[in-house]
């Protein structure tokens, strides 16, 4: 009997031996490949999610224009942050790869570091959709040359969403751009159009009857950013500003000439523009420096501020 134990102890234990060896190298190996996993994991960082859907715009007022038309379904991205001057901004690295992720870049049209973005961007993304907003627009430019099969333009004002006209052909290229882009949503697209359209119409009755009774109709600012809002409403704007530069002593004292034959006494001036000059005219004037936002992202706010602000100016500046 003691024999037929030790017999069958000798088998167990030379059956336990590859057994625990075999159990010893599945856990090698399991334990190997967690390892690995942790590590892929640690290398790659976080899943990424999908990226959120968005667009690019040049400044602050087109993306309330074109958040009108899309609603949530996209995030709306800005190159000229607030209090940058729009004339002289030089996009980051950082917002030029926020382009390129972009569905659509939708560009003022005329301003100077656009030409510089897309030049660049059409090197990394050919596919990227950019969009004109300007296209259509009746344009205030120094020159005008016909070609015949094209029109060179030179000295744009590129000042077109301070215009309501300007804003609706300008929103009738994002949202075809939109529609394009995401058919699947264009009823959402198109109504949002809509409704938007009857706001401006209504809001550009609102602003030709207030600034109808205006007899002195002339108003003095440093950089000429109301050329196309004077155009809709009849008045005539008078640029401290020369070509981009600080005036010089002779057009100080034309401009003050012109400003006292107008009984003009107040200056307008954006915020990011240093004030010396227009401040020096409204010392001799008597009259006050008036400040404005032109690139303030609530357009529609805006808007209203900006003829309230011109209607109590030039109704203040009446000569008797």
């Amino acid at each position: 009997m003691k024999k037929d134990y030790a017999i069958a102890y000798m088998i167990c234990r030379r059956s336990i031996k590859p057994m625990a060896s075999m159990s010893l190298k599945i856990n090698f190996i399991l334990i190997f490949s967690a390892l690995f996993f942790l590590m892929q994991s640690s290398c790659s960082g976080p899943a990424q999610k999908d990226p959120e859907p968005s667009i690019m715009v040049s400044i602050l007022p087109q993306k309330y224009l074109v958040e009108r038309i899309t609603g949530e379904n996209y995030r709306v991205n800005v190159l000229v942050p607030p209090g940058a001057s729009a004339e002289t901004y030089e996009p980051t690295p950082r917002q030029m790869q926020d382009v390129a992720n972009s569905a659509i870049y939708f560009r003022i049209g005329y301003m100077e570091f656009e030409n510089t973005v897309i030049r660049n961007l059409q090197r990394q993304n050919s596919s990227l959709k950019f969009v004109n907003t300007a296209e259509g627009v009746d344009l205030i430019a120094s020159e005008i040359i016909d070609h015949g099969d094209h029109v060179h333009l030179s000295g744009v004002d590129p000042h077109i969403w301070l215009s309501i006209p300007a804003v609706k052909i300008q929103l009738d290229n994002i949202v075809n751009a939109i529609i394009e882009v995401d058919p699947e949503n264009s009823r959402v697209y198109q109504d949002n159009y809509n409704i938007f359209v009857e706001e401006l119409d209504e809001l550009h009755a609102g602003f030709t009857e207030k600034l109808s009774d205006i007899k002195r109709r002339t108003f003095l600012i440093f950089h000429p950013a109301l050329g196309y809002f004077a155009r809709d409403y009849d008045l005539n704007q008078v640029s401290i500003e020369q070509e981009g530069k600080n005036p010089t002593a002779a057009n100080m004292r034309k401009i003050v000439d012109i400003a006292r034959e107008e009984g003009i006494r107040d200056v307008f001036i954006q915020m990011e523009f240093e004030r010396d000059n227009a401040t020096a005219i409204t010392r001799e004037l008597g009259g006050n420096v008036v400040e404005i936002d032109p690139l303030s992202e609530n357009w529609m706010e805006n808007m209203k501020l900006i003829a309230e602000k011109l209607h109590e100016v030039l109704n203040k500046n009446q000569v008797p």
